[in-house]
């Protein structure tokens, strides 16, 4: 499974467990993550969970910006659509959030992902 933690000032405020195929970030309502910041855009990015394309049954997690105004980062670099790994930093507008992937958590954090784009 993975979630999604919201970090402020260090802390965990909240979490989102990522049950659905989209999970959508904005101001807009209807986005399944909403807050109340000026620096996120009404539909600003989603997480997408599809398929593997290498392992039966497995599931990958990727981030995507939907042309927001401010950006999307992960690890503190600018993002249009990539490929999430357990522990990277997403950055939405002020918006800080941490990647659980409780597989990984489970294995010691091991697990073995493969880039098409590498």
């Amino acid at each position: 499974m993975y979630k999604l933690l919201q970090i402020v000032d260090g802390n965990v405020v909240a979490e989102y467990e990522l049950t659905e195929e989209r999970f959508s970030i904005g101001r807009n309502p209807g986005n399944a993550l909403q807050p109340d910041d000026a620096s996120v855009s009404g539909d600003h990015a989603a997480v997408v969970l599809t398929p593997s394309a290498y392992l039966d049954d497995a599931v990958e997690a990727s981030i995507e910006d939907l042309g927001s105004t401010n950006g999307t980062f992960i690890n503190g670099k600018p993002v249009r659509r990539q490929l999430l790994r357990h522990g990277d930093m997403l950055t939405v507008g002020m918006l800080s959030l941490k990647f659980i992937d409780e597989q990984a958590l489970a294995l010691g954090g091991t697990r073995i992902l493969l880039d098409e784009e590498s």
